[in-house]
């Protein structure tokens, strides 16, 4: 057997052990920035994306929603404003554990400034922090011109999701309390759907209440379209069910059920101000509601008999409950929504 010298062999081993150690720093400063592209791809979807939130967000907002009691309690109003809050500390925190591991593995990527020493563990923790937030505080540098143009980059994504995170907040605070405007003016039409439309009856006829639903149709899909645009903003709740929007929308949209087959058709407001209604209801639980589960409960039917008692013309009783009865997949739906919002049937319909 042929014998190989002992410097050869010794050699063999440090260049083995050189490959293996730029093999570590290589998968570690690839699994930096693999964090780092996954955050900004996260940041750009839930921010100034129509696409709704993006993968690491909303796997955090749904994870933290279904596991904290956000119905009746101090929790209720403070949902939408802690999620938030979460979902930005997770971004600027993967943010900085990416940029972290891409100056962790080589040695003299970040240097002391008072010796040329390079920095530890936590120094270089404590380097990227300032990079990411700040400008740093100048008491360690990069060394080399790679690590100063990543440097850079690191204070140029530090910029950009302060960006992100204002134009995330700043629109979505504005829609949130659109939501609410919306929610209180239709609780200003009636504390019940039977009151929506005994209300809207004037001189025999629905055309006011029509001409309301009209305006209001344009309100709703706009807080619809909201809800597309940051799936968070169903986390934004208040503790009075005269502002909360699901508990609204559902009593509008029973209603609507009234209008559309309770009442008498020569009676009914215009066809298009009801359909423009319906259809601003519909994408509204479409978009807000589109993770709620239906319930295993079909609200109670609305009391037709209360519209006969106020003078409003109504059809039979048997042919109302059989246009219901058609309804109820719709309504276990809308009833989802509101469970899911931590409410239940009595705080929209009062029964």
């Amino acid at each position: 057997m042929r014998n190989i010298h002992p410097a050869l062999s010794l050699r063999f081993l440090f260049n083995r052990e050189s490959q293996q150690a730029s093999m570590t720093e290589t998968a570690i400063i690839a699994a930096g920035a693999l964090i780092v592209l996954l955050t900004l791809y996260d940041m750009f979807n839930t921010t100034i994306s129509l696409g709704g939130g993006g993968p690491l967000s909303a796997k955090m907002i749904i994870g933290i929603w279904k596991r904290l009691p956000w119905g009746p309690g101090p929790l209720r109003g403070s949902a939408g404003g802690i999620l938030s809050f979460c979902t930005i500390l997770m971004w600027m925190a993967l943010l900085w554990l990416g940029w972290t591991l891409i100056f962790l593995p080589v040695p003299d990527a970040v240097l002391r400034t008072s010796n040329s020493e390079p920095a530890d563990l936590a120094g270089r923790i404590y380097f990227t922090g300032f990079t990411l937030f700040t400008l740093g505080l100048g008491d360690y540098r990069p060394d080399g011109p790679l690590w100063q143009i990543l440097t850079a980059l690191c204070v140029g994504t530090g910029f950009l999701s302060v960006t992100m995170s204002a134009t995330y907040l700043v629109p979505m605070l504005s829609a949130a309390a659109e939501k609410r405007a919306v929610a209180s003016m239709i609780d200003s039409m009636g504390d019940t759907p039977e009151d929506i439309v005994i209300n809207g009856w004037r001189e025999g006829n629905l055309l006011s209440l029509g001409t309301r639903l009209a305006s209001l149709s344009s309100q709703i899909a706009g807080t619809a379209t909201s809800h597309l645009s940051y799936p968070i903003l169903h986390t934004f709740n208040t503790a009075e069910a005269a502002r909360a929007t699901p508990v609204q929308i559902v009593k509008l949209n029973e209603a609507l059920l009234l209008i559309e087959h309770g009442v008498s058709p020569g009676s009914r407001p215009a066809a298009l101000d009801v359909l423009s209604a319906r259809r601003a209801v519909t994408d509204f639980f479409e978009h807000a509601g589109s993770g709620a589960k239906p319930s295993d409960e079909v609200p109670p039917t609305p009391d037709l008999a209360r519209l006969a008692e106020a003078g409003l013309p109504t059809v039979p009783q048997h042919d109302f409950d059989s246009a219901i009865h058609h309804q109820r997949d719709a309504r276990r739906r809308a009833h989802g929504m509101l469970l899911e919002s931590g409410w239940s049937i009595k705080d929209a319909v009062g029964r």
